[in-house]
């Protein structure tokens, strides 16, 4: 069940892997500027679909959620058709770099690692990384959490800094994905799980919203969409995107339509990145 709400539904025709659907864009996606994205007239953007509520497949079959309402704003600004090429933690990078999508709008957390690879865009979004635990567990800082068993997302960037916050000793254990995460905690294999603010989302659409809840936060979690290294053109597009949209509220209406909190302020700054492309 928490696969399901994960995913959310599966299309009826079933998954297409990411090589085919990669090799049959290629030529589709090779735009590297904003008026060339026009002059092609379509937009072939990557966006995850695994992960509710930012990107998903809805009961209709249909792409869903923050990440795919971003999108569709994007295309509509460049008045373009927009193709979705879904996309996966681990494939997201290499489809961008080989040229099979435009850019990323991939829930897709800044780190300095990535930063060396993409040209990340100014963040529009976070996804606070948090502790999730039963509600009457005493865990109110991470001296707390070597007294407990913590489950985490292994290759994840939750696990990293959960290695990093966790007392000596901690016993910590890894899972192979989100859904199998937040299972371990609901099946009681784990006393407490580290992972994304949205695990909340997933917890009360399996009818637990009572028994779990949230501790603290242990670290920011910004997110960023990307584009190639060099499109300096397509960057300034949308980097003036997000500038925008946050100054007319309409980033923060999405994020509260899906998220359900409000979104919070976001660094123009981060220490190791640089979102003007001239660095």
């Amino acid at each position: 069940m928490i696969k399901q709400l994960f995913s959310y539904a599966k299309p009826a025709l079933g998954v297409v892997t990411a090589l085919v659907m990669s090799a049959s864009m290629m030529s589709a996606a090779q735009a590297i500027t904003p008026e060339e994205i026009k002059a092609k007239g379509v937009a072939v953007v990557g966006v995850q679909m695994d992960q509710f509520p930012w990107g998903f497949i809805n009961e209709n079959g249909e792409n869903d959620g923050y990440d795919v309402e971003v999108a569709k704003l994007i295309a509509k600004e460049l008045g373009v058709e927009l193709r979705f090429e879904r996309i996966t933690g681990q494939n997201r990078i290499p489809l961008l770099t080989g040229g099979m999508v435009d850019f990323l709008v991939p829930s897709m957390t800044i780190t300095p690692e990535r930063a060396k690879v993409v040209q990340y865009v100014l963040p529009y979004s976070a996804n606070d990384i948090t502790v999730w635990a039963k509600t009457d567990a005493d865990i109110k800082g991470n001296e707390d959490l070597g007294k407990f068993v913590i489950g985490v997302n292994r290759g994840s960037v939750f696990d990293p800094v959960l290695k990093k916050a966790a007392p000596e000793g901690t016993e910590i254990k890894r899972f192979d994905d989100d859904a199998t995460t937040v299972q371990a905690l609901l099946s009681g294999q784990v006393d407490a799980i580290v992972g994304s603010l949205t695990y909340g989302l997933v917890i009360e659409k399996t009818g637990n919203a009572e028994k779990y809840n949230r501790k603290y936060k242990l670290a920011d979690n910004f997110q960023g969409m990307a584009v190639r290294k060099g499109e300096q053109e397509m960057l300034d597009f949308l980097n003036d995107f997000v500038t925008r949209h946050t100054a007319d509220g309409s980033l923060d209406t999405l994020y509260k339509k899906w998220i359900g909190l409000d979104r919070p302020k976001l660094p123009t700054t981060l220490e190791g990145i640089d979102f003007t492309g001239k660095q």
